[in-house]
């Protein structure tokens, strides 16, 4: 039985994209006969019964997992974790992979000169070290290019969700209907990358007098959102909830008219592809990410960065109009771990017929 390792800095599948992405992959790949154990410093306390091992290690625990492991695959940029896990696999003369997900340019001037640097010395190592990266769209072949990375190989598998999974877990969940003509959703973590700012002006906008921004999540941003909420011509009209788990997330999806993400840069978001797959349309900025799924599947739903106006006309105008069966039934065969998974798969394997 082929023995996988994945590593991260955290493991929190209900608020973190890139944990959500390896609990979905490991699902798989538990499903096909492998063994996997995700390996993170922290772990949510309440992830219950899982097909594959999950362990909360110290960065000293790290070289045993490693040992134990046929195939060491890292994620996330940028992150220590990573770069131990494929540095011992190198060392130990481990087959191995390494996912980025995503590389965030913003912060101060001290925050992006210190991530640029990382890129042209760790993070270059680290791409030439592993035995395959894999990137979540097409796009970021050329991002890495720019950055330095030169990668031996690379494959293109984007961000999947378990399609059973929300499935059953949507039909579980009910209905929570949320105030506000149109009821605005939106889940993420609040971070300035993601433009709430955006969402919040948009409901002064023409065609959004009586619309409520319901937004799910915590994050460095949230002060300066909810002072943002307090101003006179959007006061009252944006909630703030908080931390929800899924089945609370799958409630308030089924419950509202839209759902938004505005953000200036992601790496594939599931978000949009599990809207997408419950019908429930959402209106997304045009930036690469986004637009890998948009495209792919056939969904209209964009618009252009930062164009307040356009937000708001989009939402307008996609509130309660649901989403194409056709595109459902494309995401679920193009994003999702039922139909991709294997690919993965395969790259294991090939990497350890290669050692």
């Amino acid at each position: 039985m082929m023995r996988v390792l994945q590593v991260y800095s955290e493991f929190h599948p209900q608020a973190s994209g890139v944990a959500r992405h390896m609990d979905g992959l490991a699902r798989a790949l538990a499903g096909q006969g492998v063994a996997v154990e995700v390996a993170a410093l922290a772990v949510a306390s309440d992830l219950g019964p899982r097909p594959y091992g999950v362990t909360r290690l110290r960065l000293g625990d790290l070289p045993a997992a490693v040992r134990r492991a046929e195939v060491v695959h890292a994620h996330g940029s940028r992150t220590l974790a990573a770069a131990l896990a494929l540095g011992l696999a190198r060392a130990l003369g481990k087959p191995s992979v390494f996912t980025p997900h995503c590389y965030y340019d913003a912060g101060s001037l001290p925050r992006r000169l210190a991530k640029r640097v990382w890129d042209r010395t760790v993070e270059s190592l680290l791409a030439r070290w592993c035995g395959a990266m894999i990137l979540l769209h097409q796009g970021w072949l050329d991002d890495i290019r720019q950055r330095g990375l030169r990668p031996r190989r690379t494959l293109v598998v984007p961000n999947c969700i378990d399609a059973d999974a929300l499935g059953e877990r949507q039909d579980a969940a009910g209905i929570r209907r949320l105030d506000g003509a149109p009821a605005i959703l939106s889940v993420g973590r609040l971070d300035p990358v993601k433009r709430l700012d955006d969402v919040i002006r948009a409901l002064a906008q023409p065609g959004l007098a009586g619309a409520v921004l319901h937004v799910v999540g915590t994050g460095p941003d949230a002060e300066r959102l909810h002072h943002l909420a307090q101003a006179p011509d959007v006061a009252g009209r944006v909630r703030f909830h908080g931390w929800q788990d899924d089945m609370a997330a799958a409630a308030m999806m089924a419950g509202c008219d839209v759902m938004v993400l505005a953000s200036e840069r992601e790496g594939l978001p599931t978000v949009l592809l599990e809207a997408l797959l419950a019908g429930v349309p959402m209106v997304h900025s045009d930036i690469a990410g986004c637009m890998a799924i948009a495209d792919e599947v056939g969904w209209n739903g964009g618009y252009p960065l930062g164009d307040v106006a356009a937000l708001a006309a989009r939402l307008a105008g996609l509130a309660g109009g649901g989403v194409p069966a056709q595109v459902s039934a494309r995401v679920r065969a193009r994003f999702s771990w039922q139909g991709r998974g294997g690919e993965i798969l395969d790259l294991y394997r090939s990497l350890m017929a290669g050692r």
